[in-house]
């Protein structure tokens, strides 16, 4: 879950990276870069799985901790 925050904040770097390249900061703006709003978009995807998984580690009704990949049939 650290990776993902790390690259949600990697996303945010080059949303503002982007933004100010073309010196719009104005999301409503129809000239707002293309590219900003992908970002934009991925980080907010980021942002809900980050959530997702954060909800899936917290404790079980048993009182153990589980993993969300392991419940899912996704561990190695």
């Amino acid at each position: 879950m650290d990776d993902l925050d790390r690259t949600m904040r990697l996303v945010e770097c080059d949303i503002a990276a982007e933004e100010e390249r073309a010196g719009i900061f104005d999301r409503a703006d129809v000239t707002y870069p293309v590219m900003a709003i992908a970002l934009a978009t991925r980080r907010d995807n980021l942002k809900v799985t980050i959530a997702s998984l954060a909800k899936g580690l917290a404790t079980n009704s048993d009182g153990h901790q589980e993993n969300a990949l392991d419940r899912l049939g996704c561990a190695s």
